[in-house]
């Protein structure tokens, strides 16, 4: 079986992805949708964010002066890089096959006003087609893709988080002895120091109501 990954959307950390199961033996296909809840891996979240130059070129924001095929190669390697920080990557979806192969990718630009733009590439296909101007960058954008369809396949397929619950198996837990505990009690203004050894709250017998003290006169 070979599994197709046709879409793949980044929501509060998490996953929802489309992908196809090809059972080559039997000559058929499942289209699968799945909405995962755990949290994403750092890794894939990088992959995402590769394909922000991508989206600015083809969407031509005001942006688009500061790329070049360098800044593009490189994007995201750095840390402290702060290019393009108000753009995000929510998802991108395949489309066409063999030669028309291509993709659509969406995101966001946060405004100053606070506000949100919903940007949507138009659809470009990785390799040149007859009367289709030709995307500059698209030997990079298929390799940008190529990218998030691995660690999308990682998350999905072979179980990569970013966080994991850790599970305690109890039954491995040594039980640790019981110590006897010391408690010091108050009675007609003596102490007295006895030990508490430990015992079923059934066999605890109610405490007698303590006698009424007279009120005294100062």
């Amino acid at each position: 079986m070979k599994n197709e990954i046709t879409k793949a959307k980044l929501k509060n950390e998490k996953l929802e992805v489309e992908f196809k199961e090809h059972f080559e033996e039997d000559n058929y296909s499942n289209q699968v949708a799945k909405n995962c809840s755990q949290i994403v891996h750092s890794d894939l979240k990088k992959a995402f964010e590769c394909l922000k130059p991508h989206l600015v070129l083809l969407c031509e924001q005001a942006e688009q002066v500061k790329l070049n095929r360098d800044v593009i190669e490189t994007f995201g390697q750095l840390e402290t890089d702060t290019v393009l920080s108000n753009y995000i990557i929510t998802g991108y979806s395949h489309g066409g096959q063999d030669e028309s192969a291509g993709v659509t990718i969406v995101g966001q630009k946060l405004l100053k006003s606070g506000k949100v733009l919903n940007l949507v590439s138009p659809f470009i296909s990785f390799a040149c087609s007859e009367g289709v101007e030709e995307y500059a960058f698209a030997d990079l954008l298929e390799v940008a893709i190529q990218g998030c369809d691995w660690e999308v396949e990682e998350y999905v397929f072979n179980d990569k988080f970013g966080l994991k619950q850790a599970s305690l198996d109890f039954e491995q837990v040594e039980e640790k002895p019981k110590k006897e505990k010391k408690s010091r009690k108050k009675k007609d203004n003596v102490e007295e120091e006895y030990v508490i050894s430990e015992v079923e709250f059934e066999d605890i017998p109610d405490p007698e109501p303590e006698p009424e003290l007279a009120e005294s006169s100062y």
